[in-house]
């Protein structure tokens, strides 16, 4: 019996092994974004994270580099940091990098439900 079932999950493995390696890792970055060290390279396309702070100094992380406004990224100074874009001011002129770019925000209709009086029914 045993021996049956040490069998069956050898033979499973040989089977599954090559199937589930051709599966990708849906936690690993895209092919050519790891650095020499196998850690996850920043991504070019921009801001990672905003960090909003009401009261405070937000700040953002673009490319790997935590900034908040008034500090510089590359030739370019931080202007703004807001939910959606963050604004940089260089020699060339306004920048604008938004947060989700493809995706528009659309806030929630709210909806009322009216509940009608209750009808009262006599019984006699």
């Amino acid at each position: 019996m045993m021996r049956n079932v040490l069998f069956a999950a050898l033979l499973t493995g040989v089977i599954l092994d090559p199937v589930l390696a051709q599966v990708p890792d849906p936690t690993r970055p895209p092919v050519g974004q790891d650095s020499a060290d196998g850690a996850a390279a920043p991504v070019d396309s921009g801001i990672q994270t905003v960090i909003l702070r009401p009261g405070g100094k937000s700040a953002a992380v673009i490319n790997g580099q935590y900034l908040r406004v008034g500090d510089r990224f590359g030739d370019k100074r931080v202007l703004k940091i807001s939910e959606r874009e963050v604004v940089l001011q260089g020699e060339s002129g306004r920048e604008v990098l938004k947060v989700m770019p493809a995706i528009e925000k659309i806030p929630a209709k709210k909806i009322v439900v009216r509940k009608s009086p209750a009808k009262e029914t006599v019984h006699q």
